[in-house]
């Protein structure tokens, strides 16, 4: 394994390993998350918990922070979320307030396209083909080697 060329990616819960994993473990370079980014706060105001399993939650998180704060973590490493605007698991008003936060972050990076959360209109839960496309150019973008030199 090239240390140098560890990525991540997954859908729905996969998804959401992925941004913890890239939260937390500085070793992977990036990550691509598909249909699962969730702001917890957006979830109850939509008393949308049930969408998720008792798995999905982490005790306490919203005594100190929401996903944002998890999220802006991975900076300055580049990331991309997947979503569509209809996954009842990620309400896009929550995504909207992820952008808002997470932004800047990549901003003081001056890395602001090192972060992408492609919002997808009216889908849902889904992996589409273009998701997939972009999941590949990305990592190939982020991970590929650069050819060898004669």
């Amino acid at each position: 394994v090239d240390a140098n060329r560890v990525g991540v990616t997954g859908i729905s819960m996969g998804a959401t390993r992925s941004w913890w994993l890239l939260a937390l473990d500085e070793r992977i370079k990036t990550g691509v998350a598909v249909a699962c980014l969730t702001r917890y706060q957006n979830l109850i105001d939509q008393q949308s918990l049930s969408a998720h399993g008792i798995y999905y939650f982490v005790p306490g998180m919203l005594n100190h922070f929401d996903t944002e704060a998890v999220i802006a973590l991975i900076a300055p490493r580049p990331v991309l979320m997947l979503t569509g605007d209809k996954d009842g698991g990620s309400p896009a008003d929550g995504l909207r307030i992820i952008e808002s936060k997470v932004r800047p972050v990549y901003e003081l990076y001056e890395l602001g396209n090192e972060y992408q959360s492609v919002v997808y209109p009216g889908v849902g839960h889904v992996y589409l083909p273009d998701m997939w496309d972009k999941m590949l150019v990305w990592m190939d973008q982020h991970l590929k080697a650069a050819p060898a030199k004669p």
